[in-house]
């Protein structure tokens, strides 16, 4: 698009190379409105491929500390209690209060992430979780355990909220899908191989304590790593990445090469100046749309049947198999494998079926849509749901009919890792769509959906080893079903009104925008005329 600079102001807007342009005379050149083309836009990000694969694997992995934190610490359950003179009821009342900070740190974290930056909470949170191992590693008093355990949820449990939202700060829906399927790949992966890392540290010298002390470890190194090379992707801090940080968001290498000048593109640099105050209770707004809410729903029921299927699994291999821990945490092992390939599929598959959507509905590739309120996102993401939905209630229904004494321990493993591809393959979707319809508070949804699937799921797992008890395996998972089959009813809702909830949502807000800008316009122009006043003086 160009804009003549005559005396009547004209819209000029070139279609293709082969057509001819459009003129449109307009009264006032303010109301021109700009049409978007792949030449005109600032790009999405400035990064390049390398550095954007390498920012999120760096927020992969410091995700994945949040569920290797809680589940390396199950197999030294018995130990700590004998060694702090407690019962096991008393330990597992460590675990509820990690689950419980695991569900609530992440909505003030991720309020300041939106607001403050990236790298000033990942800063933060992992020296909290840092300090907490530590901590954990040297106390030998129960007191001691208990707090030092919230702490350590505190700190990273933020770090899944963080690291979406890091991940949507450098990708367009038309890419988000793979990279998010990669993130989930990591954060899903980490349950499965932590009880058994965690045994395997048991057995050492240091015995229980040896976990914490790999922990601290760990968080040291990563530590390292974020504030030495780490960059700030905050979209309100450094818009597409062409506004230099200052401060604590800068690394420490872009503080040596004192980062070269980027041109800046006005319109990131106007949304930095327009930053507002972080709001921790900012997710409750964030509920109350009705397209979000919708997606919360149904992930959380999805989620609690998750949790009923891992819990009850575990007991009934002891039950029905005799199994030892250590032999219980291996067969953990193919729900891991299940889940990572999983996600990485489902989300290479997300970004396929979102291309051609685009393309069938005349948006291109898609990599331009961004947040276009016209464009039907909903049906763009859902079109796969529905397989992934059946495939989990389906083998839901059959994993819970099939423990018996007399059935090789072979199908429930092959049970379980289609149970950890589906079910992975899922949140893997639903990740990325509640990013799509919060692009703008990314780390903030995704810290709401944890809230919610982590109440549910803490709800579901208190319950179901009672529920086995009264009415047994198979029934108890006929009820999961149907739970997980209650989402459908929703997913059709979000199908059918979702856009048009989207749309109200961005009206809402364009709304709003112009009148704040008009209000700085008038401050701003009150404060000019009050200087002159002065120097008049």
């Amino acid at each position: 698009m160009s804009i003549s600079s005559s005396a009547q102001p004209q819209v000029v807007v070139q279609i293709s190379a082969q057509s001819e342009p459009i003129r449109t005379e307009i009264k006032d050149l303010e109301t021109a409105v700009r049409v978007p083309t792949a030449a005109s836009e600032a790009p999405y990000t400035v990064f390049s491929l390398s550095r954007k694969r390498a920012i999120c694997a760096a927020a992969t992995c410091s995700a994945m500390f949040s569920p290797l934190a809680t589940n390396i610490y199950f197999p030294s359950i018995t130990a700590i209690a004998s060694d702090l003179h407690v019962s096991v009821e008393m330990i597992n009342i460590t675990v509820t209060t990690y689950m419980i900070l695991q569900g609530i740190a992440p909505t003030f974290w991720g309020s300041f992430a939106d607001v403050l930056g990236r790298r000033p909470v990942y800063l933060a949170t992992i020296t909290v979780f840092m300090l907490a191992n530590l901590g954990l590693a040297l106390q030998d008093s129960y007191a001691s355990l208990l707090v030092l355990r919230m702490c350590q949820s505190a700190g990273s449990s933020a770090t899944v909220a963080i690291g979406a939202g890091t991940i949507a700060d450098v990708t367009v829906p038309a890419e988000r899908g793979q990279y998010m399927g990669l993130f989930s790949a990591g954060v899903m992966v980490a349950p499965a191989v932590a009880p058994v890392f965690g045994g395997a540290l048991s057995e050492t010298s240091y015995g229980w304590r040896a976990s914490f002390w790999f922990l601290f470890a760990a968080g040291v190194a990563l530590l390292s790593i974020l504030f030495v090379w780490m960059p700030e992707t905050g979209r309100n801090i450094v818009g597409n990445g062409s506004i230099p940080p200052r401060g604590i968001n800068m690394s420490l290498l872009d503080m040596l090469s004192r980062r070269r000048k980027r041109e800046v593109d006005p319109e990131f640099a106007a949304a930095k100046k327009q930053r507002k105050a972080a709001n921790p209770l900012r997710c409750l707004s964030i509920i109350s749309q009705k397209d979000v809410c919708i997606v919360l729903v149904a992930n959380g029921l999805i989620y609690t049947g998750f949790y009923c299927v891992t819990v009850g699994f575990s007991s009934q291999m002891a039950t029905v198999y005799n199994l030892t821990t250590l032999k219980i945490g291996l067969c953990f092992l193919p729900y891991g494998a299940g889940c990572s390939i999983g996600s990485i599929v489902i989300g290479r598959l997300l970004d396929y079926e979102f291309r051609k959507f685009a393309r069938n509905s005349g948006y291109g590739d898609g990599r331009n849509v961004r947040q276009n309120p016209d464009f039907p996102l909903e049906r763009a993401r859902l079109s796969m749901v529905w397989y992934l939905v059946a495939v989990t209630a389906a083998d839901t229904l059959v994993f819970g009919w099939t423990f018996r004494a007399n059935i090789s321990v072979a199908v429930p493993l092959v049970l379980l890792f289609i149970n950890g591809f589906s079910i992975t393959g899922f949140f893997t979707f639903e990740q990325v769509l509640l990013v799509d319809l919060y692009p703008q508070e990314s780390a903030s949804v995704t810290a709401v959906n944890n809230l919610v699937r982590c109440l549910l799921g803490a709800a579901g797992s208190a319950i179901v080893d009672n529920v086995i008890s009264a009415i047994g395996m198979g029934w108890t998972y006929t009820i999961v079903t149907a739970m997980i089959l209650l989402s459908i009813p929703l997913l059709i809702s979000e199908l059918l009104c979702g856009q048009k909830w989207r749309r109200a949502r961005f009206d809402k807000l364009q709304k709003t925008s112009m009148e704040e800008a008009e209000q700085a316009k008038t401050d701003d122009e009150k404060n000019s005329d009050g200087g002159e006043v002065e120097k008049s003086r």
